[in-house]
């Protein structure tokens, strides 16, 4: 892969990743609100709905996240190409024939997908951690006030290692989601051009974009579904850390009914899975499922479609 193919397939992710993030923000957000453990007491009213703290500050933590998904999708997409790129290859000199195509896109997202999210999950930590900040900016003593981001980023000073707790966690919701998610845009997308009757040398984008978005869509719809219940356990891992709750920076890890849990001490994977099914059951482990499906569509489709219409406006 050539240094300028190189140079516009890092524009092209920059692009996407600024545009997704911008419009999917506030639905992570209330996402991340939903799955927290202080969603029924905090969040919700006695009598099921929503509180309106829950759509408060739809921003918060959004600076780490903005900075470290441009990095990490420019990461992406450069392995995931060169990685597709040298499967190709290989399979066109004679090596692995026979060996479906789909093979190839899985094992490049994943390789892509493990560069990620060792970028990503330090901004997810502290995005989490600030989107569920219930009191106001505090104000340092030269009168200036402190973002709920610049708040947390403090309490992991002394400790920098804990913005990567939960990375196995990520690892296994994003690696088969994301595996799943490609496998299955690719799928669509050849299906759909085949189908459309298009013709590669025709060179006609729009119907291109068309057939991305469309599958883009469609397949990060199907795979966000599947792995809600581990989204649940990263989320609740991470807020532990942070130790976030209810009209105080710093507050008590608290459980459905407001008493302090065992997630203090047991912060492992499946510890806080028992402790979500023994407390809430197994709707809490989908809890959020339904927003969680709307969002990967929209992010998905919006996020494939930007990066392949940059990378289509960019070679031309």
């Amino acid at each position: 892969m050539s240094l300028s193919t190189n140079t516009e397939i890092t524009q092209a992710a920059t692009i996407a990743a600024l545009t997704s993030e911008i419009i999917i923000h506030p639905m992570d957000t209330i996402i991340t609100r939903m799955q927290s453990p202080v969603y029924t007491t905090i969040y919700k009213h006695s009598n099921g709905s929503l509180n309106r703290t829950i759509f408060h500050g739809l921003y918060q933590g959004f600076g780490p996240t903005l900075l470290a998904g441009t990095l990490s999708s420019a990461a992406f997409f450069t392995t995931y190409e060169a990685s597709k790129k040298a499967f190709e290859n290989a399979q066109s000199a004679g090596y692995m024939l026979g060996v479906p195509r789909s093979v190839f896109h899985v094992a490049s997202s994943a390789l892509a997908e493990l560069i990620a999210c060792a970028i990503l999950n330090p901004a997810e930590v502290l995005k989490q951690n600030a989107q569920v900040v219930q009191r106001p900016p505090s104000t340092s003593v030269s009168g200036i006030s402190t973002s709920p981001t610049a708040e947390i980023l403090k309490q992991f000073q002394r400790q920098p290692s804990k913005l990567w707790t939960g990375y196995t966690a990520l690892v296994a919701s994003q690696l088969p989601s994301i595996c799943l998610t490609f496998c299955l845009y690719e799928m669509i997308k050849e299906t759909l051009l085949e189908r459309w009757n298009y013709q590669k040398e025709n060179n006609d984008p729009a119907k291109q974009l068309q057939a991305t978005v469309l599958s883009a869509g469609i397949a990060g719809g199907c795979a966000s579904w599947f792995f809600v219940p581990i989204d649940v356990v990263k989320t609740r891992m991470r807020l532990a850390i942070g130790e976030h709750g209810h009209g105080q920076t710093r507050v008590p890890k608290l459980g459905i009914d407001g008493i302090r849990t065992s997630l203090q001490t047991r912060t492992g994977a499946f510890a806080v899975a028992r402790d979500v099914l023994c407390k809430e059951g197994i709707a809490g482990l989908f809890r959020g499922s339904g927003l969680t499906f709307v969002t990967a569509v929209v992010g998905s489709a919006l996020y494939i479609g930007c990066y392949e219409g940059c990378k289509v406006y960019l070679y031309t």
